[in-house]
Formats: C-alpha cells, sequence, structure tokens
C-alpha cells in the first residue's frame, strides 16, 4: 500500500469514528465502542478502494498487516483524545486494547470483499 493511501484510509477512520461518536452521544443511544468498529469499517474499506485503484495491486497479507498496524494505532490515538476531551469511555484500560486488536483484525476478515468487488468492476470498465 502507498503512504498516501494509509494516510487517508487513517484520516476515514476518524472521521467516520467521530461521526459515529456525535450521533451516539448525540442520540444517546449505543455505547462508545461502537464509534470505533465504525472507523475500523470505514478505513479498511477505504484502504480496500485505494489499493485496488492500484496497478497489478494483489490482497497480499503485508497490505493488510500495513492497514491493520495503522488502524490499531490510529484508534488506540483516537481513544486517548476522545477519552481526555469528552471522557465518556468507562473503562479504557480495556476498551482501548480491545478496539486495537479489533481494528487490527478488521483487514484481514473484510479487505478482501471489497478488493475483490473493485478488481471486478475495473476489469468490467475496460
Amino acid at each position: 500500500m502507498k503512504p498516501t493511501h494509509l494516510a487517508i484510509s487513517a484520516i476515514a477512520f476518524a472521521v467516520a469514528a467521530s461521526i459515529a461518536l456525535a450521533v451516539i452521544r448525540g442520540f444517546g443511544v449505543g455505547d462508545t465502542p461502537l464509534a470505533f468498529i465504525v472507523g475500523a469499517i470505514v478505513g479498511t474499506q477505504t484502504g480496500a478502494i485505494l489499493h485496488a485503484r492500484l496497478p497489478d495491486s494483489i490482497a497480499s497479507a503485508s497490505a493488510k498487516l500495513m492497514l491493520g498496524l495503522l488502524l490499531a494505532v490510529v484508534a488506540v490515538l483516537f481513544g486517548f483524545i476522545v477519552h481526555s476531551a469528552f471522557g465518556g469511555i468507562t473503562y479504557p484500560e480495556v476498551t482501548l486494547p480491545i478496539s486495537a486488536i479489533g481494528a487490527f483484525g478488521f483487514p484481514f476478515f473484510i479487505f478482501n470483499q471489497m478488493f475483490n468487488a473493485m478488481r471486478k468492476s475495473k476489469k468490467r470498465d475496460s
């Protein structure tokens, strides 16, 4: 994966998680950790879409590993910022590591679906 694609994926995680957190807090439904799940899904899908657009790219384990590590770090940073600024994460010492593990794992489970869909679409268009 290109560094710019990783950066865009990290930004997508942060934006999606922020929006999800605003909705959760604004409507009083759900729990704060749900924002981490939304961020991980959006960050993974963004990375898969951008990686699939590269010529001759494959859904390699190294691409998933890079994306997973990045999203895990972003999840922890996002959690620290949210907890220090707003509070509301009841058990941050439990929630943040679990969020990091989940964010790391998402690329290994859902990356291929979006990547393959984008590759099929690319082949059809050409």
